[in-house]
């Protein structure tokens, strides 16, 4: 979401949103930060105090967060500075994942207009099965015209959706990346921020798999990160989670496809379909 955003004193900052939202998505997000105040973490969330309209624009109050954010400073890292930085993204995103699914949260998708996400509909993987099917109708006519194999490929994450998902239930971020991240001049994480359309409640590996390739997600900075950081995830939580991201990222490479271009015509589009006609994560998922 696109806003101008202006200081009140030293601890709040002044939102307009003109044209960009709405006010029931800045309600269900001022409901959802207060519902996370209840946890408590080594870094901060968002917290919208108050929400308001005015004619077309939309005003929100939020709590005014310390910190530079973490894509500013990783050009400027040295090799051993950045594997430093990467510990500190993994560690923030698996200390995210401590957070459960609260016992009176009834869906799986937090901003879910089609009501495809209520959990008494089945598990994760159901649900995952709906968001899926729900994306194709979007994103089939130009997908399988980019991708190889496109119908094949679709069908065998169908097939690994069909079984049972037996793990835990925990907060999923969504757009885990450098920049919603800030961090203080020691390099510690002050904030996560910018929780939205992709926040769920599933299996945290979600975040890990997309924080993956979200770490330098162009190769801006032509330091092999991909692959480094993928060594450390791996290092740390262990071989057997490989399959597993790779079903994550190739599954956020299709329902993502048309974010940011109904028409599938941007770059975010074009990495989508370098994802999904990478052989390697199909020949390893899980």
């Amino acid at each position: 979401m696109e806003a101008e955003v202006y200081a009140i004193g030293t601890d709040a900052v002044l939102k307009l949103y003109i044209g960009t939202t709405n006010f029931a998505y800045l309600s269900t997000l001022q409901s959802f930060y207060v519902s996370l105040s209840q946890f408590t973490l080594s870094y901060s969330f968002p917290y919208i105090q108050t929400v308001a309209t005015e004619g077309d624009i939309c005003i929100s109050i939020e709590r005014q967060l310390s910190g530079t954010r973490m894509s500013a400073i990783l050009p400027t890292l040295t090799k051993e500075q950045m594997d430093s930085m990467m510990r500190i993204y993994l560690d923030a995103a698996l200390e995210l994942s401590t957070i459960q699914i609260p016992s009176d949260f009834d869906r799986y998708k937090l901003f879910d207009a089609e009501g495809i996400s209520h959990r008494t509909k089945g598990d994760w993987h159901q649900f995952l099965t709906c968001y899926l099917t729900q994306k194709l109708g979007q994103v089939t006519h130009y997908l399988s015209k980019d991708v190889k194999n496109f119908s094949l490929k679709v069908q065998r994450l169908y097939a690994i959706l069909t079984q049972p998902y037996s793990g835990n239930y925990h907060l999923i971020h969504g757009d885990f990346f450098p920049g919603n991240i800030l961090v203080d001049k020691m390099q510690c994480v002050t904030a996560l921020l910018d929780f939205g359309l992709l926040t769920m409640y599933g299996d945290f590996l979600f975040d890990i798999a997309t924080g993956w390739v979200f770490f330098d997600m162009y190769d801006e900075l032509k330091a092999n990160l991909r692959e480094r950081y993928l060594s450390l995830v791996l290092k740390t939580l262990g071989k057997h989670v490989r399959g597993k991201l790779y079903r994550y990222v190739l599954l956020y490479s299709v329902i993502s496809a048309n974010t940011y271009s109904p028409i599938c015509a941007d770059g975010h589009y074009q990495w989508c379909v370098a994802n999904l006609n990478n052989q390697e994560y199909w020949n390893n998922i899980e």
